[in-house]
């Protein structure tokens, strides 16, 4: 007998168990992900854009998988993600934080998290959190070129050729 066999078996028996309390973390591929990312300082979003995308391509701890389902809209479409999991979100402030769109590991739109009444002026992405209540119903979110949407420094169809990534 091989006497390693009982340290692999110990081994696989405390993987299972880790494996067992962690959120499931597997996207299909080709799905769209949302990423909520910790800005660098509270309320400090200036530099969101930049912040989450790389926070998600580094695999940062700022940047949280969102795994409640959820809907995000925009002018010309929308888009589910699939819920699994806890859905700790719903307890949680998701509002005044960065975030960051992904497909396939590769970010197509990231900028900031506001709610709609926000009097913020934000000239790029704005991910506006239009349901947070603790209720059964999915989170729902609108994404807007900047905040408010008329001062937004990309044209519609750039914006919207962007946005036509995400599936």
């Amino acid at each position: 007998m091989n006497a390693s066999r009982p340290v692999t078996f110990r081994a696989s028996l405390i993987g299972a168990a880790l494996l067992a309390f962690m959120p499931p973390l597997a996207v299909q591929a080709g799905e769209t992900q949302l990423w909520i990312v910790l800005p660098a300082a509270a309320g400090a979003l200036s530099d969101c854009p930049e912040r989450a995308a790389m926070a998600v391509h580094a695999k940062s701890a700022d940047a949280h998988l969102l795994i409640s389902e959820a809907l995000v809209r925009w002018q010309g479409g929308q888009i589910r993600l699939a819920g699994g999991g806890r859905d700790l979100e719903k307890n949680r402030d998701l509002w005044d934080k960065c975030f960051a769109l992904a497909v396939d590991g590769r970010v197509i739109v990231s900028g900031a998290t506001l709610v709609p009444h926000s009097a913020r002026l934000l000239r790029f992405p704005v991910l506006q959190v239009l349901s947070w209540r603790g209720r059964e119903e999915p989170l729902e979110f609108e994404l807007v070129p900047a905040f408010p949407a008329g001062k937004a420094t990309i044209s519609d169809q750039e914006w919207l050729g962007r946005l036509a990534k995400l599936r």
